[in-house]
């Protein structure tokens, strides 16, 4: 593991706008790994989702990939395995991120089975949610499932983000197509319903510095993590969903992640960032970030 405060990534960062062009000399003040090289557990060697337990403590929620049991992993700060859900009725057929969100009665787990790497044309995309358990123990429940359809036809997409409002999003992984921002209509309905399309981020996964597999918003809502597998973007959540403003960008190669999958982002500019594990043993692994973001 890597000691608090030993790597600064701030020569990585810079204001750059949805093209991936410098547009402007305003650095994030910095962000710096608290820790890394945290080992995952076998359950999550192909990580795929990350999502920070609202009680706090470091925990956090992980699954695998496509193919894996339809389970969702509590996993403490340091990798340590907390607490296992089994969602019964809901099948693994790639899911891709997981996020917290409001639902009646209080927070719920949405798990978002969106990916599609074998361009099997998948339509159309499902939404799981099920009520967030306490973070210890074994637990089976049946998750609430709902589906929907990309406007242009079927996207490869690996990235879901919620906001506090209830609103949720996507953002596919422009694999041959433009990395486009897509909205989820709520309240939720079994479906299929219709994805309404908010606008183009990228016309090419290069020009935001390689191809979208995660995002997480702020608890308050105020910012989303858009990350890739060599880039980190922090965009201003009213700017990411309307004007189209820059993003805040960070060079994650000094993290030497083996294949970045995930982001998640806690209160005070804690980000949690996973790698899916890699040949010859080499185990999934997070990070832990710690960021001073600019004032709203």
């Amino acid at each position: 593991m890597v000691p608090a405060t030993a790597l600064l990534l701030a020569a990585g960062c810079g204001e750059a706008g949805a093209g991936g062009k410098s547009a402007g000399d305003k650095p994030v003040q910095w962000c710096e790994i608290a820790e890394s090289g945290v080992t995952l557990p076998s359950q999550v060697r192909e990580t795929s989702g990350a999502a920070l337990d609202p009680r706090g403590g470091g925990v956090f929620w992980s699954h695998g990939d496509s193919g894996s049991p339809p389970e969702l992993f509590a996993l403490g700060p340091n990798g340590e395995p907390q607490a296992t859900l089994t969602l019964t009725g809901a099948r693994n057929q790639d899911w891709e991120d997981v996020s917290l969100g409001a639902c009646d009665g209080g927070q719920c787990l949405y798990v978002a089975d969106i990916g599609d790497n074998g361009k099997d044309k998948k339509d159309p995309v499902a939404l799981y949610r099920v009520p967030l358990p306490a973070a210890a123990g074994e637990h089976k429940a049946r998750a609430d499932r709902f589906q929907a359809r990309y406007p242009g036809g079927p996207r490869d997409t690996e990235a879901m983000f919620t906001l506090p409002d209830g609103s949720i999003y996507l953002i596919n992984k422009g694999q041959s197509e433009p990395i486009e921002l897509y909205r989820w209509p709520t309240p939720l309905q079994p479906g299929p319903v219709d994805l309404v399309r908010v606008r183009e981020l990228a016309p090419r996964a290069g020009q935001l510095g390689d191809r979208v597999t995660g995002a997480g918003a702020s608890p308050d809502g105020t910012w989303v993590a858009v990350r890739t597998y060599s880039t980190l973007a922090l965009y201003r959540t009213a700017e990411l969903l309307g004007s189209g403003g820059p993003a805040y960008t960070l060079d994650l190669a000094p993290l030497d992640e083996a294949q970045g999958e995930a982001v998640a982002m806690g209160p005070g500019g804690v980000i949690l960032l996973t790698s899916e594990g890699a040949q010859h043993h080499v185990p999934a692994r997070a990070t832990w970030l710690r960021c001073s973001l600019p004032a709203s």
